[in-house]
């Protein structure tokens, strides 16, 4: 009888058996933790006050109007690096669910179709006056994904700083990712949450680059806003350091810190993360115009790209992270996202590199796992 199953034996399980699991690894942390649920029942996230008291792993999605779901996976099972009990492997193995097949429909721009889109967006918001607005695109890699996903995620661990992720609602909806910029955490020493945006390869020497005029105006200006988004919450105290450079990957940004050690009550954490929610370096500002001009620019309903997920805890604390740096998992296919921010003076042809340069933070993982090549 196997006495031991690690982390990737235990999701290609899950993958195959259509059971909803959740695996993830804090950033600067060691401990990789999985949680399965055993039953093939979904439930709705409806909140910090409805769901207080629980622990589990929620995932929501970039557009709260959208016909994709906030969802919030029980952890029937749990634990951290390796499954060593021997019921629950017999248990696990044996816990089948039928689920309908997810197969990919591929939706990808091409060079000149993105740069096309881009010379669109960039006279649209000339013409409402809008400051900035992202634009994202897609990469479609068929493979079979139960043999390739669970690889790729132990590749990823080795982004250290990042937050790292693979949680599968067979069915619904399956993400995997390596993101850098947290959405909100909260634990017993209060609020933290975290601004990335500009965005540069990092350089071969290691040297610090010079932002340019354009980038810290644009820090700036969502620094600001996201200040002012935080300061009816924490009224007491609100901490802000940055900007400085960052690195995530193989990219560098500019990043800003935000902190408080005040306490809210769950509702009041119901309204700060809807209020926070989309953040503006994912969508634009104003948040409205530039949502709806998203959903009709961009090819592909971006589901939960750039939203947010991550673990909850029965004590209340939670650590939520953006949905970036990530791929969408299909029985068939892997198909990562990967965004840019928009101006009136952004250059179509830069804004193409940069998200090839994004986008290599995982191709250059799936080269590792498949000698050198990332088609399959």
């Amino acid at each position: 009888m196997t006495q031991q199953l690690s982390i990737t034996e235990v999701q290609s399980i899950c993958l195959r058996n259509n059971i909803p699991f959740y695996t993830y690894r804090l950033p600067d942390t060691e401990d990789v933790v999985f949680g399965a649920q055993l039953t093939d029942d979904t439930t709705l996230f409806k909140g910090f006050e409805y769901h207080r008291g629980e622990e589990g792993f929620v995932i929501v999605p970039f557009n709260p109007s959208s016909w994709s779901f906030p969802y919030i996976i029980r952890p029937d099972l749990k634990f951290r690096n390796a499954l060593t009990d021997p019921a629950a492997i017999v248990n696990l193995q044996n816990t089948v669910f039928n689920t309908p097949e997810r197969k990919f429909s591929c939706q990808d721009w091409g060079h000149l179709e993105f740069v096309d889109k881009v010379r669109s967006l960039k006279n649209i918001l000339e013409q409402e006056n809008i400051r900035t607005a992202t634009l994202s695109r897609t990469i479609t890699i068929p493979c079979d994904s139960i043999l390739t996903a669970p690889s790729l995620f132990r590749q990823m661990l080795q982004y250290r700083h990042a937050f790292v992720f693979f949680v599968a609602i067979p069915g619904k909806c399956a993400w995997m990712g390596a993101s850098p910029e947290p959405f909100l955490r909260y634990s017993r020493e209060g609020f933290q949450t975290t601004l990335l945006s500009g965005v540069r390869p990092s350089p071969a020497g290691g040297d610090t680059p010079a932002w340019d005029e354009q980038e810290i105006e644009e820090q700036e200006t969502i620094s600001n806003y996201i200040g002012e988004t935080l300061r009816p919450f924490f009224r007491r105290n609100l901490e802000k350091s940055g900007p400085a450079t960052m690195q995530a990957g193989n990219m560098l940004h500019l990043c800003t810190h935000f902190k408080s050690d005040e306490q809210l009550s769950a509702d009041q954490i119901d309204i700060l993360a809807k209020t926070l929610h989309p953040s503006p370096a994912v969508c634009g500002i104003p948040k409205k115009n530039t949502m709806q001009i998203i959903v009709e620019t961009e090819a592909q309903d971006r589901k939960y790209y750039t939203g947010y997920l991550g673990p909850l805890s029965a004590s209340g604390g939670f650590d939520l992270f953006m949905n970036l740096r990530s791929m969408e998992i299909f029985d068939d296919a892997l198909k990562l996202f990967v965004g840019s921010d928009i101006t009136p003076d952004s250059d179509p042809e830069r804004k193409w590199q940069e998200t090839n340069e994004k986008a290599n933070t995982i191709l250059n993982l799936i080269r590792q796992i498949n000698y050198g090549k990332t088609n399959f």
